[in-house]
């Protein structure tokens, strides 16, 4: 099986299924809106691909790299496909892509007070198998609280803050900035 990423635009064979997709796996909270993401991804976005397995679609992610650090805004396997090694596999090949690179990606933090609490341990396990660690800081963004994990070293907060100030740009980045809490 050879994991490979397209870019997606509109004439995706599978575009309706990765934006279904997109509204299923992620928060209301962390998710842009999905008429805002469509009007992005008309001509394609950099960073916004479709996951194949050879010709198989199998989920989507999307990544921006500042410096040295990719960071993982979205990662998701269609549930038709979890649990069969595929996010395992497409995590090995960023590795490989982003060789020398340190990857960053947020994570529900854990609380048992939260309803899909196992779910949440779950992915975090998942995450920890394939070699990321936590960053030791969580990530306030509005309407929730996220734990920072990083593959390929360690990151501080003053880079976490320059990563997301370039990401959104001064304006925009000054509304928008998450809050850096040291865990």
């Amino acid at each position: 099986m050879r994991i490979n990423l397209r870019p997606l635009n509109q004439n995706e064979d599978n575009f309706s299924k990765v934006i279904d997709l997109y509204k299923n796996a992620f928060t209301t909270a962390k998710r842009l809106p999905t008429w805002f993401l469509r009007f992005k991804l008309r001509h394609g976005k950099a960073g916004f691909n479709v996951l194949y397995a050879d010709d198989t679609w199998i989920g989507l992610i999307y990544t921006t790299e500042y410096n040295d650090i990719v960071l993982t805004h979205f990662f998701a396997i269609a549930e038709a496909c979890r649990s069969a090694g595929y996010g395992s596999n497409v995590l090995d090949l960023m590795k490989v892509v982003y060789l020398g690179k340190r990857i960053v990606l947020n994570i529900e933090l854990l609380d048992k007070r939260e309803k899909n609490y196992q779910q949440r341990l779950k992915r975090k396990a998942f995450y920890e198998k394939n070699g990321f660690n936590s960053s030791g800081y969580i990530v306030k963004e509005p309407g929730e609280k996220l734990e920072m994990l990083i593959f390929g070293g360690s990151i501080s907060k003053n880079e976490i803050e320059a990563m997301y100030q370039s990401l959104f740009g001064r304006f925009i980045g000054f509304l928008l900035r998450p809050k850096i809490i040291k865990k």
